[in-house]
């Protein structure tokens, strides 16, 4: 038992020796860089999504691809889509 003990004195000690030798920054940690992308909401206004009617993904407006149909203008994630949307339902 007193080896067991013996054993969890010097682990300590030798734990607490280490972390005195790593440098450790003064004042507490810096505070993290300013955010910045699409979740950033002091960056601006948040830009209006849609989403595709073939793939169902969500696409910023100023990115999409676009076709006016009608009256109506549908958003599209890639030109492939769009082409997809065109073609119509595939046959069979």
């Amino acid at each position: 038992m007193f080896q067991l003990i013996l054993l969890a004195a010097i682990i300590y000690l030798l734990y607490r020796w280490l972390r005195q030798e790593t440098p450790r920054p003064r004042g507490g940690n810096p505070p993290p860089p300013p955010a910045t992308g699409p979740f950033n909401r002091s960056a601006g206004p948040i830009e209006e999504m849609r989403q595709d009617p073939v793939c169902g993904t969500w696409v910023p407006v100023s990115q999409a691809v676009t076709l006016k149909r009608d009256r109506e203008t549908l958003f599209f994630c890639s030109p492939e889509c769009r082409d997809k949307f065109q073609a119509g339902p595939p046959n069979g």
